[in-house]
Formats: structure tokens, C-alpha cells, sequence
């Protein structure tokens, strides 16, 4: 014999009395009571670890975590909106690369740079030539899967940009074999192979910005030293750092930025007496290592391009000396390169935050000190103001043999060529299919030579899809 089917809420008849029951007055008041301190406490607890002080031992981080679940949340909702650039109709209509004459550009050599694609829901990173600016290459790693396993101790991560459809490629380093070194702005350090398939993964410490080789196999990235060296700071103080390591990633040397300002007695630097307190005080982008002697500078010293302090800086790993250092005339800049024997090339925002939000002044620049002469001059401006350069954060600059540059325009999305004699050649604006402009991620210019041998190799290389 068949039992009547019962109703879907016939499951909470057996909780009528408890949950129609009578209840004290006294006891509401007392649970409202209970309620009003635990909420006290946790928020007491939030609110030690944002000021450092620790007083709830570890419920003191687990009470953070718990209270940026919704932020987490709804980052990751909304993370192909965030990756789309905010001055979308700058350059209305324009998408892709483009030719300014229809020609070739007559430049040697490619370029590595990375687009995302909200298509595929990630970045793609590409190699083209820059002769005619078509692909010859691409790398599609997939972020989510490599970075599984990555370890999330660091205070400083923002770990919603652990995944594929966050994870924007920053200044991917082409091995010999046809693999990258790829990271994003901050996360593991990670070799990929030709096919974009993990060849290793380093998470012991956070790589940032810049990767740059220091003419012997290795090379210097910036990344962030936790816990810092540096007494009295909040955990969440962001201390930036110099990292050595090898070709397999192995790190040869970590210093902390924080603990060599102090210690050369630069702390006001980074550190202000009023009540406006920054997690990120210095911000370093950029480590650009020196290869040769010179009258101002020795084979080994680094040049380091610090943001938010307006400041650059020559310093000696070897004898731990700042040789030399500069606070403007270029204002939250990016990119620091050596021209010469005597000259150095700064990607200059030009960007300031006056209490309205960060403005460019006119429009980016590259700024050249010579020290022969301790004067700075602007080569460049007439071009970069001839086509809008307006770089409120990020951009990048690079020198081609001849005398050509490549500037990347970060806010708009934007990568430009030009000729010696300032003239565009060659522009790329992401602009996808549904007509928004998406970001872009640091590129890098590869010689002729050297990419032509990756290339071989890359030919050479059997990937599971077929690529």
C-alpha cells in the first residue's frame, strides 16, 4: 500500500514548539546582550589586526577573513567589469593593431606583450613582429589551475586576482626554449613552458612589476619582504623588496626596501608625521640592474623607480650604498632605463593626486637626466602630447636600436610605436567585440636574434592542442 505523498513542510512540523515557544523576556535580552558583545569583540578583533596589534592572538586574522567575504565576494562577481578600462571612448572606433600608413614599420625585432580577452575570460599573452605588428605566437596559461596550490599565508596578496579571469600577465620574460617567466602585480613567480604548461612555481615570496635580467642568468624583481624587518608597522604594511634569483627561481638575495631607507636615513620618505597613514608608502615598479662600468655607476648597481614617493634611485647591492638618488621632476613614474654611459630615461607619469583623485598634468613623458650635467631634459614630449599619452598609473617606455621607442599607455588600454623622429607607426587598443576596452599588461621588446631562436624552438615543441 502507497503513503500519501506529504507536503514539502512537513519537515518543520516537529519544530513548531521550538520555534513557536514561549520565551522569557529576560532571556531575549540576555541573547541580545550575548549578540551586542560578540559583535564588540569581533569587530575589537578586526580592528587589532588593521592596527597591529594582536591582541586577539589568532582569532585576530580569522576575524579578519571572515569580514572581507563579502569584498571577496563580490570582486570575483564582478571580475570581467573590473578588467575593462575605465576611459573607454578616448579613442571610439579604433580596436587591434593598426599601421598608421598601411605599411611596414621597417623595425627588427618583436614584441611580448598581454591583452585580456573577456572571450576566453583571461589574458592572453602575444608575441608579434614588430616589422608588420602581426602575431607570430601565444600563450594561454591557465592561472586558476596553476596557482590551485599556491600558498596564501601573505597579508599582502589580493588573492581574488589568483584566477584566470584576474590574473593580468606583467612583463613576461622570454626564456631561450620559447617559455615565460609570468607573474602578475603581485603573486608567484611561475616558468611556463612554449606550450604555457607550469614548468615551476615559486610562492615562497610575492614577485611584483618588473622582471629584469642581471646579465648573468639571473635576475632582479621586485617583491615584498613579510614579515618586514621594519619595527612598528601595521602586518598590512606594504614593505617592498629587491629579489635575486636564479633562472630555476631559487632566490639569491632579498632586501627590504623599508630597512634601507631607515637604515640610510631616508624614513621620512616613506613614513609622515601627520595622522595620513600608507600601507603602500614606496612602491617600487621597477629594478633596472646596470651590466657594464661607466663614470657614474658600476656593473651590479641597480636602478630602482620607487611611485608613490616620486623618487629615483641608484643603489649598490654590494656595499649596500644609495649612490645616488632623485625626488622629481617626474611625479608617480614608472620605468627607469640606462640610455648611456651618462644618461637615464624615466617613463614619467606626470601624475598627481591633488584630495580629487589622480590627474596626469598635460600628458606623460619621458624624462632623461644626464649626469654629466645634472639637468633633465623631454625629448619626447611634442609626441607623447601629439597623441594623448595620459598615464595616470602604470605605462612604459623602451628604446629600440635606431633610436625608435615603444610607449604602452596603460589607462587606455593602449600600446604605441613610434619612429625615431617621433612619428606613430604602429598603435594597439583592446578593444574586444562588445566594443569595451579591456586591460593590458607590461610588454617587453625582443631582438630579432633572440626571438628568432625562441621561435626555432618553439617549432620544435609538441603541445597537446596542436599550437
Amino acid at each position: 500500500m502507497l503513503r500519501p505523498r506529504l507536503p514539502w513542510y512537513w519537515i518543520l512540523l516537529p519544530m513548531r514548539r521550538i520555534l513557536f515557544a514561549k520565551i522569557e523576556v529576560w532571556v531575549v535580552l540576555f541573547l541580545a546582550l550575548v549578540g551586542i558583545l560578540a559583535a564588540v569583540l569581533f569587530a575589537g578583533a578586526v580592528l587589532s589586526v588593521e592596527r597591529g596589534r594582536h591582541q586577539f592572538g589568532r582569532a585576530g586574522p580569522a576575524a579578519l577573513a571572515i569580514a572581507e567575504i563579502p569584498i571577496t565576494l563580490e570582486k570575483l562577481a564582478k571580475a570581467a567589469q573590473d578588467m575593462q578600462i575605465r576611459l573607454n571612448g578616448r579613442f571610439d572606433g579604433e580596436a587591434g593593431w593598426s599601421l598608421s600608413e598601411d605599411r611596414p614599420t621597417g623595425l627588427p625585432g618583436y614584441l611580448i606583450y598581454s591583452y585580456f580577452d573577456p572571450d576566453a575570460g583571461s589574458s592572453v599573452i602575444e608575441m608579434v613582429s614588430l616589422n608588420d605588428v602581426s602575431p607570430v605566437h601565444q600563450w594561454r596559461p591557465d592561472m586558476t589551475d596553476i596557482l590551485r596550490d599556491a600558498q596564501r599565508t601573505t597579508h599582502a596578496t589580493q588573492f581574488e586576482n589568483w584566477v584566470s579571469a584576474r590574473f593580468r600577465q606583467f612583463h613576461p620574460y622570454l626564456m631561450a626554449d620559447g617559455g615565460l617567466l609570468i607573474k602578475e602585480t603581485t603573486s608567484p613567480l611561475i616558468r611556463i613552458d612554449a606550450c604555457a604548461r607550469p614548468v615551476w612555481m615559486r610562492d615562497r615570496v610575492m614577485f611584483h612589476h618588473s622582471t629584469e635580467s642581471d646579465g648573468g642568468g639571473g635576475f632582479w624583481i621586485p617583491g615584498l619582504k613579510e614579515p618586514s624587518p621594519v619595527a612598528r608597522v601595521v602586518p598590512k604594511f606594504r614593505d617592498d623588496s629587491l629579489v635575486h634569483v636564479t633562472a630555476d627561481g631559487d632566490i639569491l638575495a632579498e632586501i627590504s626596501m623599508g630597512d634601507m631607507l631607515i637604515r640610510h636615513g631616508l624614513e621620512p620618505l616613506i613614513f609622515s608625521a601627520d595622522n595620513q597613514y600608507r600601507f603602500d608608502p614606496m612602491h617600487l615598479n621597477d629594478i633596472q640592474p646596470v651590466l657594464n662600468d661607466g663614470p657614474y655607476w658600476r656593473a651590479g648597481d641597480l636602478f630602482l623607480s620607487f611611485r608613490h614617493i616620486s623618487t629615483v634611485m641608484l643603489y649598490r647591492p654590494s656595499t649596500d650604498e644609495i649612490v645616488w638618488w632623485k625626488q622629481g621632476p617626474w611625479m608617480g613614474q614608472h620605468d627607469v632605463d640606462i640610455l648611456d654611459n651618462h644618461r637615464i630615461a624615466v617613463f614619467n607619469n606626470n601624475a598627481s593626486n591633488r584630495g580629487i583623485g589622480g590627474r596626469v598634468n598635460g600628458s606623460s613623458d619621458i624624462s632623461v637626466y644626464d649626469f654629466a650635467t645634472d639637468r633633465v631634459s623631454h625629448p619626447y614630449a611634442a609626441a607623447m602630447a601629439r597623441e594623448s599619452v595620459e598615464a595616470r598609473s602604470e605605462g612604459l617606455y623602451t628604446l629600440l636600436p635606431g633610436g625608435a621607442f615603444i610607449v604602452e599607455d596603460h589607462n587606455s588600454g593602449r600600446v604605441l610605436v613610434f619612429s625615431a623622429e617621433g612619428r606613430k607607426l604602429a598603435q594597439f587598443i583592446n578593444r574586444q567585440a562588445d566594443g569595451n576596452v579591456y586591460q593590458i599588461g607590461w610588454g617587453r621588446y625582443v631582438d630579432q636574434a633572440e626571438g628568432d631562436r625562441a621561435l626555432k624552438r618553439i617549432a620544435q615543441t609538441a603541445c597537446a592542442d596542436g599550437e
